[in-house]
């Protein structure tokens, strides 16, 4: 068995929320499955097959999409500078018996669509999309440049909140350049059509082949054309106004806003996005 993702759920209870179970999605040969044990894992080695539950079958089809002809397949062999986005199954429990249950499926292919779109218009700031590996005819991941660092670990190791955190000064060379970049990256993105709708700190990582702080833009299985509705994605808790469900270019332009506070050297900050 081989542990792919685990995943902690709460539940309320009398006003509080309590640990309720631990999610796992495991594979054992070529298939995959969701299941949850009521021990706390913290590390895969943990994980005990005799005290998984709720154990289903996670068909191939909810999650790998049929690559489409005309979309770049990754290099074979893929270079050593590369990082693999496999989907996210940890949440398939939740769809597994509703109409919704291939829509991992439809997000990953809808993915692949906006990284193909990058790959004709290419940016410094935004992720080199290396293309899309593929078996038996299927996407089984989206291959990029591999990053060093996030913003988030790189000025916020311990990972507080975001009005507990306090910014140092010292991990930015140049905090001011550093936004910029962000904001060019944005108005890229901006003049295809498209709204990345997740810009936070764990979404921007740094450049490794150069001595200034490049920032570059990751993760666009949020991105979505202007106008569009953002019913059912996946956004950042705090990084993002809730009231908004359609996808604008305001939002990634709040969002650089809500960062720059966030780096802001003082204890008295004023952010637009509630907790």
């Amino acid at each position: 068995m081989e542990v792919l993702e685990t995943g902690e759920s709460f539940e309320e209870i009398h006003g509080d929320f309590k640990y309720a179970h631990t999610l796992i999605v495991y594979r054992v040969g070529d298939n995959v499955y969701h299941a949850i044990t009521k021990s706390r894992c913290r590390f895969a080695a943990e994980v005990k097959v005799e005290e998984l539950s709720n154990v289903v079958l996670i068909p191939t089809t909810t999650y790998c999409p049929l690559f489409p002809s005309n979309y770049t397949r990754a290099p074979d062999p893929l270079p050593p500078n590369c990082y693999i986005k496999r989907p996210h199954l940890i949440s398939y429990d939740r769809i597994h018996d509703t109409p919704n249950a291939s829509r991992i499926s439809e997000r990953v292919l809808k993915e692949a669509e906006v990284c193909e779109i990058l790959k004709l218009h290419p940016h410094p700031n935004i992720a080199q999309y290396l293309g899309c590996q593929v078996r038996n005819g299927r996407i089984t991941g989206i291959c990029f440049t591999k990053y060093s660092d996030t913003l988030m670990h790189r000025v916020n190791p311990k990972s507080r909140m975001k009005r507990a955190f306090i910014y140092d000064g010292r991990a930015l060379k140049n905090p001011d350049d550093f936004l910029y970049g962000v904001e060019r990256g944005i108005r890229h993105l901006h003049s295809l059509g498209l709204v990345h709708n997740d810009i936070n700190p764990s979404n921007i990582m740094f450049k490794e082949d150069t001595d200034e702080d490049t920032p570059v833009i990751i993760d666009f299985d949020s991105c979505w054309p202007v106008g569009e509705s953002l019913e059912g994605v996946g956004r950042t808790f705090e990084w993002y106004n809730e009231s908004v469900q359609h996808s604008l270019p305001s939002n990634d332009i709040d969002a650089l806003d809500e960062i720059r506070e966030w780096l802001r050297d003082s204890g008295t900050k004023h952010f637009k996005f509630k907790d």
